[in-house]
């Protein structure tokens, strides 16, 4: 059974994640929705995803740990970044015989998320 101090850190760690994810998206609403499509590719998801694959390889890297975690890793990001819209994008360009932009979004989020996270790598694993 936890104590009252375990529950008390618990309800905390809660509403960490759940104030990250409400802000998390906000912004993916805002910054996705500023960014329009390039050609056919949802640039708008790309960058969400990229730069979310970003912030969290730096806060890996530069060993943030406790409250901040709670609230930007699992928060923010888990709202911020979106996988299931990619997915469903990727998917519709299929559909719409985009075959081209299909294969190239899904190139552009895996280069562009593991470049993402390489760089965040080089900057803070000093």
């Amino acid at each position: 059974m936890c104590s009252e101090g375990g529950k008390a850190a618990v309800v905390f760690e809660i509403l960490l994640v759940g104030t990250g994810g409400f802000l998390g998206a906000i912004l993916r609403y805002l910054v996705s929705g500023a960014i329009p499509r390039v050609n056919e590719i949802p640039a708008g998801t790309l960058t969400v995803n990229g730069i979310g694959s970003f912030v969290l390889a730096a806060m890996t890297f530069s060993s943030i740990d406790g409250s901040l975690r709670y609230f930007v890793s699992i928060g923010m990001l888990g709202s911020f970044t979106t996988f299931s819209t990619f997915a469903y994008e990727s998917f519709k360009l299929l559909e719409e015989g985009e075959n081209n932009y299909f294969l190239l979004n899904i190139i552009l989020n895996v280069v562009v998320c593991l470049c993402a996270a390489a760089l965040a790598y080089q900057i803070f694993s000093l």
